[in-house]
C-alpha cells in the first residue's frame, strides 16, 4: 500500500521516530519541572530564552506536525472510504485532509512564532 510519504514503511518509521522525539521533549519538561520546583516565571522564561531550548522546541513542533499529519491521514484513509460513507467519500476525504492541513500548518507556524519572537 502506498503511504503518505511514499511507502507504508516510511510512514511507520516516521511515526515511530517522531513519537520518540515527542517523548524525549515530554520527559525533559517533566524532569525540568521536578528539578526546578517550585517553578518561577523567571526560571521558566530563562529556559525558553536559551537557544538550545528554542531549537529543541522547534524540532518538537515540526515532528509533532509530521506525526499529526500521518495520524490524520491514517484516520481519513481508514474511515472516509466509499464503503463506509458512501458516494461522497472522495469529497469528504479531500475536505478532511484540507481541514487537517490548514489546522496543522496554522498551529505549527503560530507556535513557532511564539517560540522565536
Amino acid at each position: 500500500m502506498k503511504g503518505l510519504f511514499g511507502s507504508g514503511t516510511k510512514d511507520f518509521l516516521l511515526s515511530r521516530i517522531s513519537s520518540l522525539v515527542l517523548l524525549s521533549y515530554f520527559l525533559f519538561l517533566c524532569s525540568f519541572f521536578y528539578l526546578n520546583s517550585p517553578l518561577t516565571f523567571s526560571v521558566w522564561t530563562a529556559l525558553f530564552d536559551d537557544i538550545g531550548m528554542k531549537l529543541f522546541t522547534t524540532i518538537f513542533l515540526l515532528t509533532f506536525a509530521v506525526h499529526t499529519w500521518i495520524g490524520t491521514w491514517a484516520i481519513g484513509s481508514d474511515y472516509l472510504t466509499q464503503k463506509v460513507v458512501g458516494q461522497f467519500s472522495s469529497f469528504l476525504y479531500k475536505s478532511y485532509r484540507l481541514f487537517c492541513l490548514v489546522i496543522i500548518v496554522t498551529v505549527t507556524i503560530w507556535s513557532l512564532l511564539i517560540v522565536w519572537l
